[in-house]
C-alpha cells in the first residue's frame, strides 16, 4: 500500500537540520513492517518521527483494539478498580501466596501519584484533549476519567475517534472532533493532555490553543512519555512509532512552556514496573535485566527502586503542570 509520507522541519524552532537517531518498525502494536526513523533537532534537540504518515493516514495505524478508544463494561471498570487498591495495599502481601493470580496482579503494582486535576481544580470547565472514551485513563483510572470528573464539573473533550465520540456523547459529554472545532470565546480551567501530546503533528498548534483558551490563573496539566527515562536509555527503540510523532524530554517541555509565556508549576517523572516486564516481551535488551515473570512482591520492590529513580528525572513518563500568566 502506497502511504503517503510527509517530510518535516522542527515543530519547536523549525530547523531543518537534524541527524538520525535510530530506525525502526512498529514492535509494539504490529500494525505494519513499514520502518520509521526518529530524528534530533540539532538546533534545539526535540525528538521526532521523519518522514511521517501525514493526517489523512495516521489512522491506519491505530489497532482496531486501541485501549482507550475502548468502552469497557462497569463492572470491568469495578473490579479493575478494586484490584488496584488491593494490590497496591498492605493485602499485597496476601495476594503474593497466590501462585494463580500473582503474575496476572502486577500490571496494577503503581506509584501512589495524586490526582493532578483534583489537586489544581477549584471549580469551573475541564477540556481533556485526546480524552478517548472517557471512561478510564492511562494511570488515574475510572477516577482520572471525564465520565468521573463530569459528577463536579462541566466536562468537555476532544477526540479524533468517531467510536470514541459516540461513547462519550452517549454519557453526554460535549466533545469536538478538532481543535478548530472549540469555540474561540471558550475558556477552561483545566485543560488535560493525558499522554496525547506525542500522537499530535504540531505540538505548537496545541500550546498555543492552550495560551488562547485558559483563563489567567488556570492550569494545563501534560503527561508524556519521558524518552530520557531509564527504559528509553536502555533501549532506544521501545517507542510506538509510527503513532507516536514527538519523543520529548523535560527540556522540550519547558522550551514549549517559555515560548508560550505558561509558568512550570510542577514538574515530575515516574515509573511502574509492568512496563518493563512488558518491554521485556519485545526488547531483548529490556529482558537482559528484567523478567517479563515478575511477581507481585518483586514489583514492589522494584518499583521502590523505581521511585527512587523518578527523584533524579529517570522516569519513564513525564507530567508538568503549566499555570496561564
Amino acid at each position: 500500500m502506497d502511504i503517503k509520507m510527509d517530510k518535516v522541519s522542527c515543530d519547536f524552532c523549525g530547523s531543518s537540520d537534524y541527524e538520525k537517531v535510530i530506525e525502526q518498525t512498529d514492535i509494539i502494536h504490529n500494525t505494519t513492517s513499514e520502518m520509521f526513523c526518529i530524528v534530533e533537532c540539532l538546533s534545539c534537540g526535540l525528538n521526532y518521527l521523519n518522514p511521517r504518515p501525514n493526517e489523512d493516514e495516521i489512522g491506519r495505524y491505530y489497532s482496531s483494539e486501541y485501549a482507550f478508544h475502548e468502552n469497557p463494561s462497569k463492572i470491568k471498570l469495578i473490579i479493575i478498580s478494586i484490584i488496584t487498591k488491593l494490590v497496591n495495599s498492605p493485602l499485597h502481601v496476601i495476594l503474593n501466596t497466590i501462585p494463580i493470580v500473582n503474575k496476572l496482579l502486577v500490571p496494577y503494582v503503581l506509584p501512589k501519584i495524586p490526582d493532578p486535576v483534583m489537586q489544581h481544580f477549584t471549580g469551573g470547565r475541564i477540556l481533556d484533549i485526546g480524552c478517548g472514551a472517557g471512561v478510564s485513563t492511562h494511570f488515574w483510572g475510572v477516577n482520572g476519567a471525564l465520565d468521573s470528573y463530569k459528577k463536579i464539573a462541566q466536562v468537555y473533550g476532544v477526540e479524533v475517534s468517531d467510536k470514541a465520540r459516540k461513547v462519550l456523547v452517549d454519557k453526554g459529554v460535549s466533545v469536538y472532533k478538532a481543535l478548530s472545532d472549540v469555540e474561540p470565546e471558550m475558556l477552561f480551567e483545566i485543560i488535560r493532555m493525558n499522554w496525547s501530546l506525542e500522537h499530535v503533528h504540531s505540538p505548537n498548534e496545541y500550546f498555543e490553543f492552550i495560551t488562547n483558551h485558559l483563563q489567567v490563573g488556570s492550569k494545563a496539566i501534560i503527561t508524556v512519555p519521558n524518552y530520557k527515562g531509564l527504559l528509553y536509555r536502555i533501549d532506544p527503540a521501545c517507542v510506538e512509532v509510527p503513532i507516536h510523532l514527538y519523543h520529548f524530554c523535560k527540556n522540550d517541555l519547558f522550551n514549549y512552556a517559555k515560548k508560550y509565556n505558561l509558568k512550570v508549576i510542577e514538574f515530575r517523572t515516574f515509573s511502574y514496573p509492568n512496563m518493563f516486564v512488558f518491554a521485556a516481551g519485545f526488547s531483548k535488551e529490556i529482558s537482559k535485566s528484567f523478567s517479563s515473570s515478575m511477581k507481585i512482591s518483586e514489583a514492589h520492590y522494584f518499583q521502590r527502586i523505581l521511585s527512587r529513580l523518578d527523584q533524579n528525572e529517570l522516569g519513564n513518563d513525564m507530567l508538568i503542570v503549566l499555570e496561564k500568566c
